[in-house]
């Protein structure tokens, strides 16, 4: 790091604490005697990345208003248009902003959106029901609705988003009964397509099967090309497509767990968790009875292979389709994450631990690279690749256990070389066979590298740095990353002034011009992994609330990093950049104070010398007082999925 970047940065902050801000909440600060309060004793000049982490959220904040006057009219309505989930995902990242620290504005807007898109779907497009869309592959489903679960976070109390997760998670507990979408006799989803109108049994097969998401084997043993251009044989395809592959349960649709664990978050409602921990028992079950491997269709009638004959893999976005590993094993990150949440019953990530250890059971090593296999076919196990490595942190961030951080440093160790372990979704057109093999490009794999132009659900390509930095081998990344969110928010911004940029998925030209990220902040301020983007629930250590002024989020001018995660406790240090002001906040034991904090040892200075004190908290809260100029690492003691998740805040419950 050169003395004039250093230089650079402390000047940003400089003029950045110096120019008056005009504060438009006007809330009364909020007196909690009963929460254990510690003060930071210690000044000194703002590091780095403290000064660069609120630079980027005053960036943010001023570049979101750029994106509404490209893109939207006032209210929300959308100018253009992309498919109904990217829509929607245009604006999945400002709730989560705001919750970090962004401007109150940022969620006014974000609700805005969302529930534009809701209204121009409903009524210009017919494909929205009740709030909720009609029948759609729970892959672009859930990646729709987790920006609607951030809400949540940002403001449980809206009483039309209660009402909203009350009716969601309820189209798949058959409470509509123009939705039947759940067979309780079976515990099944009763087809890969569904929504507020219900299952569907016929849907068309060309895209699917002509991207290579499904099969037909072994009915069908090859499709020959042009199959879609004769008209006889593509209707028997697809009367063969809707038997096969349309009607039954499927693992994507493990993802619907993220509906229905936040209704359950969100309103204590018992039958959400009931009926959400039966169906992710049911799925391992099916694990157990298929010798260790998650099958990839179930029957109407229950039956794995079902409708092939026995056969296991073959189904919708399973085993033997065009990402396989990506789409299956999303859906288990978020099923086990909602699981364990909702219950603190850690057998729940055994569900994804299984299909870990049961790819690396298959591993084998070819140029130095461990690879495991990401399809099965006829002739069994093929298409080998690097196994990625959001996938084991996940897992390891949730568990805290050694045995999980031993199997992310074997895949450490085994992943040599690149590319990215997979070319997901790189272009609008179906691939040329073989065109998705996995050879190494001569070029070593660094864990330490921070991408910077990644778009959407790619951001999870930055969890192997941030992981490297937790084990202490990479104390660059709190920099990195913040250089790197810069770098594209710059970039977008430059989009947006343009009147030329178009993506190559027309569909998603809006969605990569989304000036709001949100990765790094979280994983930097709350110790997250990258949320699951197929329904994921947000998975931090902490997450603040800014007293003075009565809403979530860091306080202006303050600027947090988890430095260290372990199962017992976490290493979080806060930053106050403003050389005037005193700030106050709260720090929660989790998303959801799911956890519980024992007690809290930091240093304090008391004239010339500095002393360890250690506060008692045994609780979900404490607030931490940041007079002008002032550091401090917290120590924090933790008991980890101890406590009934909730929405709440903390004034709401004290």
């Amino acid at each position: 790091m050169s003395l004039r970047f250093d230089f650079l940065c402390i000047l940003i902050w400089f003029i950045t604490i110096t120019n008056p801000k005009a504060d438009q909440r006007n809330k009364k600060p909020l007196h909690l005697p009963d929460m254990p309060t510690i003060t930071a004793t210690l000044q000194a000049p703002p590091p780095v990345w403290a000064v660069m982490q609120r630079n980027l959220i005053d960036i943010m904040n001023r570049a979101a208003p750029l994106f509404l006057e490209k893109y939207a009219y006032p209210g929300g309505t959308l100018r253009r248009h992309g498919k109904l989930d990217d829509d929607y995902e245009c604006f999945n990242t400002w709730p989560l902003f705001y919750v970090i620290g962004g401007d109150e504005k940022i969620l006014e807007w974000s609700l805005n959106g969302y529930n534009a898109v809701t209204r121009q779907w409903t009524y210009e497009r017919n494909s929205v029901r009740k709030e909720f869309v009609k029948q759609y592959d729970m892959l672009h489903l859930s990646e729709g609705y987790v920006g609607f679960q951030y809400f949540a976070l940002a403001d449980p109390t809206i009483p039309e988003q209660i009402d909203r997760a009350r009716r969601f998670a309820g189209f798949y507990m058959n409470e509509d009964p123009d939705a039947q979408n759940f067979d309780p006799e079976h515990t099944i989803i009763r087809s890969p397509i569904t929504g507020s109108a219900g299952p569907a049994f016929e849907s068309s097969a060309d895209y699917v099967l002509i991207y290579g998401h499904a099969s037909l084997y072994p009915i069908v043993k090859s499709l020959e090309p042009g199959w879609e251009k004769d008209e006889k044989r593509h209707e028997e395809i697809q009367q063969l497509y809707n038997r096969i592959v349309i009607s039954g349960d499927v693992p994507m649709n493990l993802a619907i767990t993220g509906l229905v664990s936040h209704a359950y978050i969100l309103t204590g409602d018992e039958k959400y968790k009931t009926w959400l921990l039966n169906y992710v028992d049911a799925w391992m079950k099916r694990i157990h009875e298929n010798n260790g491997v998650i099958p990839d269709n179930i029957g109407l009638a229950g039956k794995i292979g079902e409708n092939r004959e026995g056969q296991w893999w073959g189904g919708f976005f399973g085993w033997s389709g065009r990402y396989s590993v990506e789409m299956i094993f999303n859906s288990l990150i978020t099923a086990s994450e909602c699981a364990y949440v909702i219950s603190s019953d850690p057998n729940y990530l055994g569900f994804l631990r299984s299909q870990v250890d049961m790819l690396l059971d298959k591993a084998i090593v070819r140029d130095g690279d461990l690879l495991v296999p990401y399809k099965v076919g006829p002739d069994g196990w093929y298409d080998y690749h690097p196994l990625g490595p959001y996938i084991l942190s996940h897992l390891w961030k949730a568990s805290m256990d050694t045995g999980d951080w031993e199997r992310l440093e074997r895949i450490r160790k085994g992943k040599k070389h690149g590319p990215w372990a997979y070319a997901y979704a790189d272009s609008p057109d179906p691939p040329e066979p073989g065109a998705e093999e996995w050879f190494h490009d001569g070029t070593l794999f660094d864990w330490n590298k921070v991408l910077n132009d990644l778009r959407g659900n790619q951001q999870r390509r930055n969890e192997a740095p941030h992981v490297s930095f937790l084990g202490g081998t990479n104390p660059d990344w709190p920099v990195n990353i913040m250089k790197a969110e810069l770098e594209q928010v710059i970039r977008n911004i430059d989009r947006l002034k343009s009147d030329t940029y178009e993506h190559e998925w027309r569909s998603q030209t809006m969605l990569t011009q989304n000036p709001v990220f949100t990765n790094g902040l979280a994983q930097m301020t709350m110790g997250a992994p990258y949320t699951c983007f197929n329904g994921g629930l947000l998975m931090a250590r902490v997450r603040y609330f800014d007293l003075d002024h009565v809403r979530p989020g860091l306080s202006e001018d303050v600027a947090a990093l988890v430095e260290r995660l372990e199962s017992d406790r976490c290493v979080v240090r806060l930053v106050n950049t403003n050389v005037f002001d005193t700030h106050r906040m709260i720090v929660q034991a989790g998303a959801y104070g799911e956890h519980t904090f024992t007690n809290v040892t930091f240093k304090k200075q008391s004239e010339d010398s500095i002393m360890e004190e250690s506060v008692a908290v045994n609780g979900k809260y404490f607030i931490v007082e940041l007079p002008p100029a002032t550091t401090i690492t917290l120590n924090i003691g933790t008991q980890r999925f101890v406590n009934q998740p909730s929405y709440a805040f903390p004034w709401h419950t004290n």
